[in-house]
């Protein structure tokens, strides 16, 4: 039995300043493709992926996860992070209120515009728990080599978009057996009857190619 003071966790929100990367179109901009980025990866880079596929009138927006590290431990290349295991809760509802200040702030600069929204690896759960809960309508949600979160959001999710989504994966992707790609069908399937499955011969990457044709 430890002597002392009770210690307990407690919980402050306090404003914090988010980064985004965004390119503008070479014609009058008449839609918004918003990009999150997966585990260990920057913003600034995962925007360079997604480019070959932009349309002429098609603001690509790429936001940064809120928690930066070094990928090698102390020093070399920064990269982010959307979440962890810890305070994951709390890291949910931080990420809703900055996409959806985030969205707000783009349609002040751009107009509102038709919004499509790309979840990578990681960025797939936390776009889904995203647009769960949002209030801005979507055009169009691309789920690419990522887990779907818990099922209470994919009901919510597939109610809102009548049960319609692009799903993509590698077929040479060294994060998903037939295993866990039949465990990501079993979470899908019951809330959208509607998704439309995309495969091409690549790894855990973003094929310009085939998003260029799903984005058309």
């Amino acid at each position: 039995m430890k002597n002392g003071p009770e210690v307990s966790c407690h919980h402050v929100t306090t404003p914090r300043t988010a980064r985004y990367y965004c390119a503008l179109p070479t014609d009058a901009p008449k839609r918004i493709l918003l990009v999150c980025h997966g585990y260990a990866q920057a913003a600034a880079d995962f925007i360079q992926e997604i480019l070959p596929a932009a349309g002429t009138d098609q603001v690509i927006v790429a936001p940064e996860g809120l928690s930066r590290f070094y990928r090698k431990g102390f020093e070399g290349e920064v990269v982010a992070s959307w979440m962890t295991r810890e305070d994951r809760l709390e890291e949910i509802a931080d990420q809703q209120q900055y996409l959806d200040q985030l969205v707000a702030t783009l349609y002040g600069q751009f107009g509102v515009l038709p919004l499509s929204v790309l979840g990578f690896s990681q960025g797939v759960p936390t776009v889904c728990r995203w647009l769960a809960h949002t209030l801005i309508p979507i055009q169009q949600m691309i789920l690419w080599a990522g887990m779907v979160p818990e099922p209470e959001y994919m009901e919510v999710l597939g109610h809102k978009l009548d049960g319609y989504a692009d799903i993509v994966l590698g077929d040479e992707d060294p994060f998903f057996t037939e295993t866990r790609e039949r465990h990501l069908e079993e979470a899908v399937s019951p809330w959208f009857a509607q998704a439309q499955w995309h495969r091409f011969k690549g790894g855990h990457q973003i094929s310009p190619e085939l998003l260029s044709r799903i984005c058309k």
